[in-house]
C-alpha cells in the first residue's frame, strides 16, 4: 500500500526539474540554495494557511476502523471513577492543561461559537450537565488506555469530545499500532479532523477566555504533524511543508502560553529535529532553530513540570541530534529517567515503556555501531519502509541497527524477531 500524504509538492524557484529525476534525488544531492529555495516556497505555502492544514488528506479509513491492539497492562491500574477523576483533573492533565469540561464550560464555549452547537446535531436539548457527563466519561476511558472506546464514545459528543477521541487515536497509532502505513494514516485523519475547526480556533484565538482551548488543538494538531514529519525523509519534510507547519504551531503556542510545559518542551524538540533534518546553519538561517533554545526551552519545561518520562526522553533525543557525541551519556540519563517515572495514567505508562525500548536502540547504536547517526537512521527508516513495521510499537522488540546489519549481510530477510 502506498502513502499519498503529499499536500502540494513544491515548486523549486528557478530550478526545472522532473518528477522522475526529483524522485531519484536525496537530499544530500541539492545545493544549500536549491534547499533555501525550496525551504522558502514551503514557508510561503504554510503562512498562506497561517500554518493550517485546510484541506482533508486522503488516508485508508480501513487502517482507522480495523481492530487496536490493547494496552499491555491491567486498565483498571489507571481507572478513575468519576468523583476521583475530577479530584485529579489537574495532576492528570499537568502536561496538556485541559480545562475541565464543567457544564457551565461547555455553555459558554458551545453557545458562543454556533458550529460547536451545530455538530451536536437537532437532538440535543441544551443538558450540558449531562454532556459533561459524557465527555468526561471518554476521558476516564482515554486515561486507563481503553482508547478504541474513547475514540469511538468520543467522536459522537462534538469537539469536546473529539478532543480525548482523536487523543487516544494518536497515542494508539504512536505505541500500539503495528504497521508504520497504518500509523500515519491515523496520524493524518487527526490532522484531519483538527481542520474541522480552523475557523472556530482562529476566532478563539482573538478571544483570552478561550486561549487554553485554542492551545490544547494546536499542540494536538503540532504532535500529529510532528510524528509525521519524524517518519519522512527529509527532502519529505519539506516538500510535504511538515517543517513549517509544525514551527509555525509551535511558536505560536509558546508566543501565547510561555510557560506551558510541553509547548516548551515540543519547541525545544523542533528545533532539535530541524538542525537534525538540514542541519545547524541552514536550520538557523531558514526555520529559525537555534541551538541554545533546545537546552533553554527544555529547561524551561522541567521547570513547570518535571515527571513526563515523554518530555524526558524528547531531551534524550534532542541532545543526540545536536550534539551525540558530547552529550550522549547525559542522554542515557535522560532515558533513565523517563524509564523511572511512575505514570498516572495509560498514556504516560506508554511514554515510559517506549523510552526503554528507545534506550536500548541508542545504546546499540553508540556501542555496536561504527558509522554516523544520519546513516543509523537511513537503515531504521529502511527497516520500516521494507517490513512496514511501526518501530515506536512497545509491543514489539527494540530495532539493534548492528543486528539488523549483520542479518543483511548474511542474506536474511529483514527481522528484528526471527
Amino acid at each position: 500500500m502506498k502513502r499519498h500524504v503529499g499536500i502540494t509538492l513544491l515548486a523549486f524557484a528557478g530550478v526545472v526539474i522532473s518528477g522522475q529525476v526529483l524522485a531519484k534525488k536525496d537530499y544530500e544531492d541539492y545545493s544549500r540554495s536549491e534547499l533555501r529555495a525550496m525551504a522558502e516556497q514551503s514557508r510561503k505555502s504554510v503562512e498562506e494557511t497561517d500554518g493550517w492544514q485546510t484541506d482533508k488528506v486522503a488516508v485508508d479509513e480501513g487502517a482507522i476502523k480495523g481492530a487496536w491492539s490493547p494496552v499491555p497492562f491491567q486498565p483498571r491500574y489507571f481507572d478513575y471513577p468519576p468523583e476521583k477523576l475530577k479530584a485529579k483533573w489537574g495532576e492528570l492533565t499537568r502536561a496538556i492543561r485541559v480545562p475541565f469540561p464543567s457544564a457551565d464550560y461547555l455553555q459558554e464555549r458551545i453557545e458562543r461559537f454556533p458550529l460547536l452547537k451545530e455538530e451536536l446535531g437537532p437532538d440535543f436539548d441544551g443538558d450540558y450537565e449531562a454532556l459533561s457527563q459524557q465527555i468526561l466519561h471518554t476521558w476516564r476511558l482515554f486515561f486507563r488506555g481503553d482508547f478504541r472506546d474513547a475514540k469511538d464514545y468520543g467522536a459522537q459528543l462534538g469537539a469536546f469530545g473529539k478532543l480525548p477521541a482523536y487523543l487516544a487515536q494518536s497515542i494508539q497509532a504512536l505505541y500500539l499500532t503495528e504497521s508504520r502505513e497504518k500509523k500515519l494514516d491515523m496520524l493524518q485523519d487527526v490532522a484531519n479532523q483538527i481542520a474541522d475547526y480552523v475557523d472556530v480556533l482562529k476566532e478563539m484565538k482573538e478571544e483570552p477566555r478561550f486561549k487554553e482551548d485554542y492551545m490544547v488543538l494546536r499542540l494536538g494538531y503540532a504532535f500529529a504533524i510532528g510524528r509525521l514529519a519524524e517518519e519522512a525523509t527529509p527532502l519529505e519534510a519539506l516538500r510535504k511543508n511538515y517543517l513549517f507547519k509544525v514551527s509555525n504551531a509551535l511558536d505560536d503556542a509558546v508566543d501565547i502560553d510561555p510557560d506551558h510545559p510541553v509547548a516548551l518542551a515540543m519547541q525545544a524538540a523542533k528545533d532539535a529535529n530541524i538542525i537534525r533534518v538540514v542541519g545547524k546553519l541552514l536550520g538557523r538561517l531558514t526555520f529559525g532553530a537555534r541551538l541554545s533554545r533546545v537546552e533553554d526551552g527544555f529547561a524551561a519545561s522541567f521547570q513547570q513540570v518535571d515527571d513526563l518520562a515523554i518530555v524526558h526522553y524528547e531531551y534524550a533525543n534532542s541532545l543526540i541530534y545536536v550534539n551525540r557525541n558530547r552529550d550522549i551519556y547525559r542522554a542515557f540519563d535522560q532515558f533513565n529517567t523517563a524509564i523511572g517515572i511512575h505514570p498516572k495514567s495509560a498514556m504516560e505508562a506508554l511514554d515510559s515503556m517506549y523510552a526503554a525500548k528507545r534506550f536500548k536502540e541508542i545504546q546499540d547504536y553508540y556501542l555496536n555501531y561504527k558509522q554516523s547517526f544520519r546513516s543509523f537512521e537511513r537503515e531504521r527508516r529502511e527497516y520500516m519502509e521494507v517490513k512496514d513495521e511501526n518501530l515506536y510499537n512497545v509491543l514489539k522488540p527494540p530495532f539493534l541497527v548492528s543486528e539488523y546489519i549483520k542479518r543483511k549481510e548474511e542474506g536474511h530477510e529483514f527481522s528484528m524477531v526471527d
